[in-house]
């Protein structure tokens, strides 16, 4: 190796011990578990971000700050479905920088950061991988571009900030999500979740009461029927009771729009559920047999898991 590169590499091992740095006071650890290791993120002067999945209870959770000092913090509010988890001290915190998204890109230099139950800060290296997205995790929430990271998120890491280059915050880290790797949730789906976990304590999310899967129309229904698309999502159970049995909703019906959305499968359902509908009425169409009908369904809340 000659003298350039070994001053290149030394140039940029001094940037990214200068860039865990600069992050460092705003990453802490979270006593909220009896068993497993989390580290949060400070998101303004008074709240702290986490991992929803390893939150075990709702008080006497202790955060270990980055100067060693211990302060006490309480749940404000949860969101299982995008495993994000907002706390809120009364001690005076120091926010997280936040990186403009918008200039990083697969192939950029990031970093995972968490902080131990010693108060030890911890980092791992890496680049972004991939960007995909909107993406529905397999618990309902809407993520609007996560972020693959081609690093290891170690033990203890999950809740942590993945940061840029310069320690900025892109995202939170977790491995709530994914069965294979670990995630993470840009800012921008955090800023959301949180605004509505400081506005309610959850997010409500809608529900129809069924089960359903994919099937493909017959000709002779799209034909007469004049639909454009090539399936629709057959309900293969009524949950009674429900917001689909109250609407009228039978078991074989084949769910092709709701509203304004069409739906081929349940993800479009999903999706076309969203934020924000519980409680509305909206025209759901069916079809039923060989012809189509549309019911009016108010929209229920779904059950917490």
């Amino acid at each position: 190796m000659n003298a350039t590169s070994s001053g290149a590499l030394a140039a940029l091992s001094v940037d990214l011990a200068a860039a865990v740095s600069a992050i460092g006071p705003s990453v802490v650890y979270v006593d909220a578990h009896p068993r497993r290791d989390v580290s949060g993120i400070i998101w303004d002067e008074r709240h702290v971000v986490t991992a929803d999945h390893l939150v075990d209870r709702e008080d006497d959770i202790d955060l270990i700050l980055a100067d060693g000092t211990t302060t006490h913090a309480t749940l404000v509010g949860r969101d299982p479905s995008t495993d994000v988890a907002l706390l809120r001290t009364t001690a005076t915190l120091a926010p997280a920088p936040r990186a403009d998204l918008a200039g990083l890109a697969a192939g950029h230099i990031v970093l995972a950061v968490g902080r131990d139950e010693d108060g030890a800060i911890g980092a791992s290296f890496g680049i972004v991988s991939s960007f995909d997205g909107p993406w529905r995790t397999w618990r309902g929430g809407d993520v609007d571009r996560f972020i693959r990271p081609d690093l290891n998120v170690y033990p203890g890491f999950s809740g942590g900030p993945l940061i840029d280059a310069g320690g900025r915050i892109a995202g939170m880290n977790t491995w709530g999500l994914s069965r294979r790797s670990a995630l993470t949730l840009p800012v921008t789906t955090l800023d959301r979740v949180i605004a509505q976990l400081q506005s309610g304590g959850r997010i409500a999310r809608g529900y129809l009461g069924v089960a359903m899967q994919s099937v493909r129309l017959p000709e002779t229904l799209r034909t007469t029927q004049h639909l454009a698309q090539r399936t629709g999502a057959i309900v293969v159970d009524v949950q009674p009771g429900g917001p689909a049995e109250r609407a009228g909703v039978q078991l074989g019906d084949v769910i092709l729009a709701l509203g304004d959305d069409t739906i081929e499968d349940s993800d479009d359902l999903q999706r076309a559920l969203g934020y924000g509908n519980v409680g509305t009425t909206r025209p759901l169409r069916v079809a039923r047999g060989n012809e189509t009908r549309t019911l009016q369904i108010t929209i229920g809340e779904r059950p917490d898991e």
